[in-house]
């Protein structure tokens, strides 16, 4: 830990009355949520909404909370015609629900189809990407999950490279 973490959280610990008492206050938060937290989300509770990478709806992660897991990410993507095209660490799972279309990884581009599966790899160098739809007019959507908790321990940063021509778009 670098001493400026470490003043940080000494910083933090000395706030709190009994740092123990929080460690299980926040266990029996986690403990409420996993017997209590939304098990069922509805796709129209998320609608879809415009982003740098285009037309996303996030199920789990973002701004929808209350979920009986944390630390996942979960959102449905419309390709309309492209994605923004960014980098990060990767470790993606990508499931195409519908359509035809392809997406560069790291400058190699690869076709997929309604049900195939795209997995973006954990590599020190960063993962770049980009999503195309071949048939704009027709629906392209795919759904991703990502283990946000992991991504935070091998230090993922994500970079905007390009927007998707969409963004800002009704």
């Amino acid at each position: 830990m670098v001493m400026e973490e470490y003043e940080d959280r000494r910083l933090r610990l000395a706030t709190m009355k009994d740092p123990y008492v929080n460690e299980l206050e926040q266990s029996a938060e986690q403990r409420e949520r996993d017997l209590n937290g939304k098990i069922l989300i509805k796709h129209a509770e998320v609608p879809f909404e415009n982003f740098r990478q285009g037309h996303l709806s996030w199920y789990m992660g973002g701004y929808n909370t209350g979920t009986a897991l944390r630390d996942r990410f979960f959102f449905r993507h419309d390709i309309r015609n492209q994605s923004g095209r960014h980098t990060h660490q990767g470790g993606l799972v990508i499931f195409v629900m519908e359509g035809n279309g392809y997406s560069t990884v790291n400058g190699v581009a690869v076709d997929w189809k309604q049900y195939d599966v795209i997995l973006l790899p954990m590599i020190p160098e960063l993962c770049e990407h980009q999503h195309f739809n071949k048939e704009p007019g027709k629906p392209a959507v795919w759904c991703a999950f990502i283990y946000e908790a992991l991504s935070h321990e091998y230090a993922n940063d994500v970079k905007q490279n390009t927007d998707s021509p969409d963004f800002n778009k009704p």
